[in-house]
């Protein structure tokens, strides 16, 4: 990081957050600080068991995607993972993906391509990073990279936080903007995933595009609509903007993709 570490949340008492996000595109867009949704009053499935019942079907799920370059010692961590937050997902609204085939489809494979495309000893600013995805699981996948994450709701940061805490990982935490976050800190690639379409993503960092070298914005198969509306709002002059992966949602007709967008100097 290119300045001091940020200090992180300790607040000892986390607020409860009943409400459940109702069904829809898995890359749906929240706006930072915003709604998961409207409250539902059907929970969604939870997996039950223990580390040793959910390795082996993340594996299950990981292999027919082609995810088979992930380390033992990777592994564990990210099953740890689903485990600390399908828990904490009780009390607070994190994710509604709380099943192995749910996490393995959606937030590690989405973290998985992310990750691809980083380059060693990077300085990764995961902004509106909710649960910790992609922010903590590529922390995971590429200790090679410095992950930092921010969020303006700053009770979803403090669990995050702890989850950090029992997995022994250095990422720092910010509950801010991340407007806040560039007013004292630069980066080498911010991360976006399910924070709002291109056109808020670029109202955001309108006067900030020197303070990293690009964004990494994972999409859904919207992004071209969302292209033209930020276009057509001023907002992509001088933004440089490229496809640099795009994979099948599993079970679905839809398709990923990662935007690269930067402002060439």
């Amino acid at each position: 990081m290119k300045s001091n570490q940020p200090s992180r949340p300790t607040d000892d008492t986390v607020p409860t957050d009943d409400t459940v996000p109702t069904d829809g595109n898995d890359h749906a867009e929240i706006a930072e600080g915003g709604s998961f949704g409207s409250e539902v009053k059907k929970k969604p499935l939870m997996f039950q068991g223990d580390i040793s019942d959910l390795l082996p079907q993340l594996h299950l799920h990981a292999a027919p995607l082609e995810i088979t370059d992930i380390s033992p010692e990777a592994w564990n961590s990210i099953a740890e993972y689903c485990l600390q937050i399908w828990s904490w997902n009780q009390s607070i609204n994190l994710t509604r993906h709380t099943t192995p085939e749910l996490f393995v489809k959606r937030d590690l494979l989405d973290a998985w391509h992310l990750a691809k495309l980083l380059d060693p000893d990077e300085e990764i600013l995961d902004i509106g990073a909710g649960g910790g995805v992609p922010g903590i699981l590529v922390a995971i996948l590429r200790p090679d990279v410095q992950v930092t994450l921010c969020d303006s709701v700053a009770k979803k940061m403090t669990v995050v936080n702890r989850v950090i805490d029992h997995l022994k990982l250095k990422i720092p935490v910010y509950p801010l903007s991340v407007q806040k976050v560039l007013e004292e800190f630069r980066y080498d690639t911010l991360t976006a995933r399910a924070v709002g379409p291109l056109s808020r993503l670029c109202t955001w960092l309108q006067d900030d595009w020197h303070k990293f070298r690009r964004l990494l914005a994972i999409k859904g198969p919207k992004w071209v609509e969302e292209r033209g509306e930020a276009r057509h709002k001023g907002l992509m002059k001088n933004i440089e903007l490229r496809r640099v992966a795009g994979y099948t949602m599993p079970d679905t007709e839809s398709e990923s993709t990662i935007l690269q967008l930067l402002r060439p100097r």
